[in-house]
């Protein structure tokens, strides 16, 4: 109880001591790295951003870890020229080196009605509003879970994006791993779009209506027993950097091969208050090899005499997981919101002075179990019928969990450099591989400086 009630002491004392840290960053000029040469139309850029988290976890029985961490550490470098812009960061944090985001855009046209751009590299496919903003310019520590778990991620590929004050459209084609490391053939490849409409957009209200599509082809697996198998994880952590495990919110789901999702969102943004949210829904069909399974176990202890009674023992079919998240928040003072026409996005709440209050719920649901079927924990296997028996019957439930997360938070921009974040959430899990865990109580802070 004595750090629940210290959580928002700290973060009290952090806020009324804005002006001491204030100073100190003012006593430094910009250092971020920049020239300008306007005869040639070129800039160059770099730059670097620090995310330090503490938090603190409450559960019932499996622990988590609390503590402080490096969640990011990121140098990034951009350079302009003319109609051509290049962007590169790479992230330090938790001591490794990992390749963020690469890639260049090309805007080819330009005018008052719209502009038209050709972006190829590695970046976020265009599907989430919540995976598609930077975690610099998001209004809570973590992203929602249903969109860490469901949407698509970075990506290698290409897109295609109009924009102007009432319309955007996103729409591209990526492969499925960066570095074409599958173990034979071709790698899979998606087809991702995020098309939106703003009935409202000027400067007291904007309105944005939309949706995300995604095809995804999954050719990308591993050769057992001479049959080669594919398999898709869905994971998320729980809201949190500081322990990021996805031991909670996991699903495996073998022979994976056609996967699609699909989002629809909404987004109201005023002078100081936000509403958005976003469902998105992801169905996963699978396909393998019946008759190499077939002849592989042939001559086992308890080998199936035909094909056909071999398919009915184990079952295959396409798996369906979905998930929500609503979040708002008020700015207490400060210069006020705003919005992004050319990414679709609320805009980061950095100006010198800004307090807000943020609130979120989400659902998570990767649990995709058959009606009857029966889990026993000691075996960590699902029974078909709810009958546990000898013989091998095969369940195609996914117990990958259901969270339902309500987060409360406050944020402060000292400056343009330095922003305070702390929260507290409260999280209810159902997962049949943990039983015991269902409520989780959660404080964390964090620091974020940015030049």
């Amino acid at each position: 109880m004595k750090k629940y009630i210290l959580f928002p002491v700290v973060l009290v004392a952090l806020v009324l001591s804005s002006n001491m840290v204030k100073a100190q960053a003012e006593d430094v000029s910009n250092p971020l790295l920049q020239y300008i040469n306007k005869d040639k139309g070129i800039r160059f850029t770099a730059g670097a951003r620090l995310f330090a988290d503490v938090a603190y976890y409450h559960s019932e029985y499996t622990p988590m870890k609390s503590g402080a961490a490096l969640t990011d550490a990121r140098i990034r470098t951009s350079l302009t020229y003319g109609p051509l812009y290049f962007y590169a960061d790479f992230d330090f944090s938790k001591g490794t080196f990992k390749q963020k985001n690469i890639f260049v855009r090309y805007n080819f046209h330009e005018s008052v009605y719209g502009i038209h751009s050709v972006k190829a590299g590695y970046f976020n496919e265009p599907s989430s509003m919540s995976l598609n903003a930077s975690l610099y310019n998001y209004h809570f520590i973590s992203r929602a879970a249903p969109a860490m778990a469901l949407s698509a991620g970075r990506g290698l590929g290409i897109t295609y994006k109009y924009y102007d004050a009432t319309f955007f459209a996103d729409q591209g084609l990526f492969a499925e791993n960066k570095y074409n490391d599958q173990i034979s053939g071709f790698q899979g490849v998606s087809l991702s779009g995020r098309w939106l409409y703003k009935p409202l957009n000027n400067e007291f209200i904007t309105l944005h209506v939309g949706a995300s599509f995604r095809y995804g082809r999954i050719n990308t697996g591993e050769v057992v027993n001479n049959v080669f198998k594919t398999n898709m994880e869905l994971e998320s952590n729980m809201q949190t950097y500081v322990d990021g495990t996805t031991e909670f919110l996991n699903a495996q789901v073998p022979w994976a091969k056609n996967t699609i999702t699909v989002g629809p969102e909404v987004l109201v943004v005023t002078s100081n208050m936000f509403l958005r949210g976003e469902y998105i829904y992801k169905r996963l069909y699978k396909k393998r090899n019946d008759e190499a399974l077939f002849e592989n176990q042939l001559g086992g202890v308890w080998s199936w005499t035909t094909l056909a009674s071999w398919q009915a023992g184990n079952p295959i079919r396409s798996s369906k997981f979905q998930g929500a998240y609503v979040e708002m928040g008020y700015l207490l003072c400060g210069e006020g919101y705003g919005y992004d026409d050319e990414y679709g996005l609320l805009r980061g709440s950095n100006e010198r002075g800004d307090l807000e209050i943020v609130a979120r719920y989400s659902y998570t649901d990767l649990n995709d179990i058959n009606k009857g079927d029966f889990f026993l924990i000691g075996k960590q296997v699902f029974y078909p019928g709810g009958v546990v028996a000898d013989y091998p019957a095969v369940s195609t439930s996914i117990g990958g969990g259901r969270l339902h997360a309500a987060t409360i938070g406050v944020n402060y921009t000292l400056n343009q450099y330095v922003k305070v974040m702390g929260e507290y959430q409260y999280s209810n899990l159902k997962n049949v591989y943990f039983p015991l865990d269902k409520n989780f109580h959660q404080l964390q802070m964090r620091l974020m400086v940015s030049f």
